[in-house]
């Protein structure tokens, strides 16, 4: 039960940086105030069912955290890109990989 409660930390916190992550590149004016929010309601969404450890939820997520990688990698290696960019495809891959290996983690703690 405790690897489980590590893992919402954990999943708590990725999601949380990539929306600080994301929120410093509107204050640095690379994105609009719009793109933000229709950026992070997914994710938003997701943490509910994400902390109920449902494994379909942690699936879904990590489809969505593909087209997020896609979008980001157009950022970064783009003509000019961004520290902020750059730590955002660096902390989709981690929370990608966690979301991947989660429903293992779920079903071996149950």
């Amino acid at each position: 039960m405790l690897v489980n409660k590590n893992l919402k930390i954990l999943v708590n916190l990725l999601c949380g940086l990539l929306v600080l992550l994301k929120f410093l590149s509107y204050l640095n004016g690379n994105i609009e105030f719009y793109f933000f929010i229709f950026w992070s309601t997914p994710i938003i969404s997701f943490l509910f069912f994400l902390n109920k450890l449902s494994i379909k939820s942690f699936q879904s997520f990590s489809f969505i955290l593909l087209i997020y990688f896609l979008s980001s990698s157009l950022r970064v290696f783009g003509i000019k890109p961004m520290i902020y960019d750059l730590l955002e495809i660096i902390t989709i891959v981690i929370l990608f990989i966690v979301c991947i290996m989660a429903p293992k983690l779920i079903r071996k703690n149950m």
